[in-house]
């Protein structure tokens, strides 16, 4: 079994400015899991598949039958699930309207996760964010600002290989 997830990523540009915020969880909050990531916005979350079906899962993913246009998400702020054991800090994005509409088409052509609402995020800190040097954090970016945007043109399908997800294949939108 493999593990699998299907993301959004935003352009170059953007992706390095969000690291530039894992990169400070790193060091002064000793927070590394997400610098070691790459920044994208989860549609689908990582789950497993019988590597030895994948053609049947990448297949499943190309003819998906998307009628989701290419839209704009608008990032601004930052904001946190302070989960007791595994906080998580990250970028908001302004609406999920168009994110939720999304996950909605992918859902069902890939029966691996159900859950009615996604909660879509550009995560900077998770995993690895002590309950302790989360509060530090937040005291910080709770007020800290950002703005951006990208363009939602695609959706990704990853694999994890070799410590690290690896594209696998490219599905684009109207």
């Amino acid at each position: 079994m493999s593990l699998y997830f299907i993301a959004v990523v935003p352009h170059k540009e953007l992706r390095q400015k969000a690291r530039v915020f894992s990169k400070d969880f790193a060091e002064r909050f000793n927070s590394v899991k997400s610098f070691e990531n790459f920044p994208h916005i989860t549609l689908i979350k990582p789950f497993h598949f019988d590597e030895n079906q994948e053609d049947v899962l990448v297949e499943n993913f190309s003819v998906m039958n998307l009628k989701s246009f290419t839209f704009e998400v608008n990032l601004k702020n930052f904001g946190c699930f302070p989960n007791k054991d595994k906080p998580v800090i990250f970028i908001k994005p302004e609406s999920s309207t168009e994110l939720q509409q999304l996950y909605d088409e992918v859902q069902p052509s890939m029966k691996f996760h159900s859950y009615a609402k996604i909660h879509p995020h550009l995560t900077v800190a998770y995993k690895d964010l002590s309950p302790k040097n989360f509060q530090k954090a937040w005291e910080e970016y709770q007020t800290k600002t950002f703005e951006d945007s990208f363009l939602v043109d695609k959706i990704c399908l990853f694999k994890h290989e070799n410590k690290k997800w690896n594209l696998l294949k490219i599905k684009y939108l109207n």
